[in-house]
């Protein structure tokens, strides 16, 4: 499944970049096309990853006609002028199990997802696409910045925060740490004053044992 989208993303970047002409190509700023590849997507096979990682590690090789125009600007045309961004899943969702699934703007959104956030699918990439044309790449790049945003906020599982306790746990532990002080500190002097007295015993015993001679020596013959 991957092989395929790989096939079908590379098959119309090459033929978007012989339909158009180089200088449409290299409108898209280097710096503009790699903030675009930094978002993540979740592949055909479920793997979560930035952009930027997918095309290195699957087409590490992939060369354009146009040296100057690298991979992921080759990319970015196929997605702003070749209607690509249609089957992106980007768009992370926390659903009702507490699991994320990513989600195209092209494709059925679940009905769990609230109203404003389909809206929000579904229209920011013709905004987008619409600051591209115009060239207006500092728009672009505050688009891409929210799209990294909405992906950083719904694209992770929420989890309890346990580093911050109840200040009542903290008060509750305090107050049986106190209780039990004394016992621990009576049961521990119990114990090395019970040392002490067999440590005493003992060298009693070896006192008494050292002045008698041993049982067969000092008999008459």
């Amino acid at each position: 499944m991957k092989t395929f989208f790989l096939a079908h993303v590379l098959m119309a970047v090459v033929l978007g970049m012989n339909a158009a002409k180089p200088q449409e190509l290299s409108t898209m700023p280097r710096v503009t096309a790699h903030h675009f590849c930094q978002l993540m997507v979740c592949d055909n096979d479920g793997q979560v990853t930035s952009l930027a990682s997918f095309l290195r590690k699957t087409a590490p090789t992939f060369e354009t006609p146009d040296s100057s125009l690298q991979l992921p600007q080759a990319f970015c045309t196929y997605v702003f002028c070749y209607d690509g961004w249609q089957s992106l899943r980007i768009f992370p969702h926390i659903n009702a199990n507490q699991t994320v699934t990513w989600h195209a703007a092209n494709e059925q959104l679940p009905d769990d997802i609230d109203p404003e956030h389909k809206k929000y699918i579904h229209d920011v990439f013709p905004r987008l696409i619409a600051e591209v044309q115009a060239g207006n790449w500092k728009q672009v790049d505050a688009y891409i910045d929210r799209m990294a945003q909405y992906q950083c906020q719904f694209g992770s599982t929420p989890h309890t925060d346990t580093s911050r306790l109840p200040v009542s746990w903290i008060v509750g532990g305090l107050f049986l740490l106190f209780l039990i002080f004394p016992i621990l500190m009576t049961k521990r002097a119990s114990v090395s004053l019970s040392n002490i007295i067999k440590r005493k015993l003992y060298e009693k015993d070896y006192r008494d044992s050292g002045t008698s001679m041993p049982r067969g020596q000092g008999d008459s013959c």
